[in-house]
């Protein structure tokens, strides 16, 4: 086969531009100091890479669920603790108020301060993270979780679940808490109230406080008595000077006489009489006469005007009064009932706090795992893509040598003709 010239040129030129391509190539991966920068360079590599590629990708997606997930907790933590200043600021308010040179105007400024922290712990349980989405409404991110209805009450809207995210391929971790547990759910005296119920019942206590005795007391003779408003069992401690009784009554309606009868035969100095609806009390040793502890069936929380009460009333032999009656509530009424509940909210608080730093300790370490998961893939990657720089630079310069040298001859070649063989 005849080779023309111009079929020579042709080859020559398009050997040159492989060349250069090559030479290009390595330039490429040069100074990307990669050395896959197109899937023909390696496909099998490539096709590795891509899958190494995803996993990277879904650890980084993983490491940023963790992250919002300790943004929203930690909101979460926050609106909590706001919560734990509030029961510590309502027990100052109530221990304050327990105390007896308080009088009922000193006593409404403190019930007024508590209505407004009974509004900011609304505000605090409607929080929402940076993106507007409700912290304590469970699945209903975009629903206010508690609202006021029509009589003043705050009620839930939420539900009881619990937003999660995925942090690895098998397990996913809560980022909120429910806002029916958290506030609607505090465990008090074998009950389970809101949590706003129990500011609402400080307040309560504080308003009639000044109405009331957590003890009543007479020397010698009084008169008692029973408003019942709550018709079932009442009961209550009766002491003289020397020994105490429970005195426990059912009292279905106005009927006291079975009230009487319990004292009489209670073991004690005094003795009981009904007149109307008016029991006389009566020391045979002209000794004390103490109530407390009366507690009424049915009545569970503080009232705001309470329907079952005590009346106590020191009188002379005459039976004229001695002094002001003395008034006695159930004990869930008295401000010193509410102390205790001021402490289940609180241990109830530490609980779902409790919750939070475990998740959230929990997110910290599965973050440090995707970091070293992440490290781990990126090292196969690089092993499949990073260039070795010292072997390519040696390709390149054999490259350029053999380029130089290929135009060298082709120049030469070029010039031959007969011409020059003539002469």
């Amino acid at each position: 086969m005849k080779i023309s010239t111009s079929l020579f040129n042709k080859q020559q030129v398009e050997s040159f531009s492989k060349l250069n391509e090559d030479i290009q190539s390595l330039q490429n991966k040069i100074s990307s100091g990669k050395n896959i920068i197109q899937a023909s360079d390696d496909p099998i590599g490539a096709v590795k890479l891509s899958g190494l590629q995803q996993v990277k990708e879904r650890f980084n997606q993983y490491s940023r669920n963790a992250d919002n997930a300790i943004n929203r907790l930690t909101i979460a933590d926050n609106a909590l603790q706001a919560i734990t200043n509030l029961m510590v600021r309502a027990k100052e308010l109530a221990i304050q108020a327990a105390n007896d040179t308080f009088g009922a105007q000193d006593r409404e400024a403190l019930a007024l301060e508590l209505i407004e922290m009974k509004e900011e712990m609304l505000s605090t349980a409607n929080s929402t993270d940076s993106s507007g989405a409700y912290i304590f409404g469970g699945y209903h991110t975009g629903t206010q979780p508690f609202e006021k209805n029509s009589k003043g009450v705050i009620e839930y809207k939420g539900d009881r679940g619990t937003n999660s995210v995925a942090v690895s391929e098998t397990r996913n971790v809560g980022t909120t808490l429910d806002g029916g547990s958290v506030f609607m759910a505090v465990k008090s005296n074998n009950s389970v109230a809101p949590m706003f119920n129990v500011l609402e019942d400080i307040i309560n206590s504080i308003r009639t406080a000044a109405g009331s005795v957590v003890e009543a007391k007479a020397v010698g003779k009084a008169t008692l008595k029973i408003e019942n408003g709550n018709p079932g069992n009442f009961s209550f401690t009766l002491a003289d000077n020397e020994n105490t009784a429970n005195i426990s009554v059912d009292l279905p309606g106005t009927d006291l006489s079975g009230v009487v009868t319990a004292i009489n035969s209670s073991g004690l100095n005094i003795s009981a009489s009904l007149s109307g609806n008016i029991i006389t009390l009566e020391d045979s040793k002209n000794g004390p006469i103490t109530i407390k502890d009366l507690q009424v069936e049915g009545i569970e929380k503080s009232e705001k005007e309470p329907k079952s009460f005590l009346t106590f009333d020191a009188i002379d032999g005459a039976g004229n009064s001695l002094g002001v009656p003395q008034v006695l509530y159930d004990k869930n009424q008295t401000i010193q009932n509410r102390l205790d509940d001021i402490i289940s909210v609180q241990d109830h608080i530490a609980n779902q706090k409790a919750i939070i730093g475990a998740r959230t300790n929990s997110l910290d370490r599965q973050k440090e795992l995707i970091a070293q998961r992440t490290i781990a893939i990126e090292k196969d990657m690089s092993s499949i893509s990073d260039a070795d720089l010292a072997a390519l630079v040696t390709e390149l310069q054999g490259q350029i040598t053999g380029l130089q040298a290929s135009q060298q001859a082709f120049v030469k070649i070029s010039n031959l003709s007969l011409f020059q063989f003539l002469g």
